[in-house]
């Protein structure tokens, strides 16, 4: 079963639920999922230096065939 399938089976499944419990349940798990996620931390100016140790001459310029697509 992909993650898909099993999406949409667990969706269905909680729409046709009648117990209070068992949706409070599934909503307390759900909180507890959001507060588990990580924050993504923004981006550093400047924390790339020294990776890139060569860019070519022409890094800049058109490659064939890509002329059509340049703005005039």
């Amino acid at each position: 079963m992909n993650i898909e399938s099993l999406k949409l089976e667990l969706i269905q499944w909680i729409v046709l639920m009648k117990d209070i419990q068992v949706l409070n349940d599934i909503q307390k798990m759900k909180q507890n999922s959001l507060e588990k996620t990580v924050a993504v931390q923004p981006r550093q100016f400047g924390c790339g230096k020294g990776i890139f140790t060569y860019v070519a001459d022409d890094f800049d310029a058109t490659p064939p065939g890509f002329e059509e697509y340049m703005l005039p």
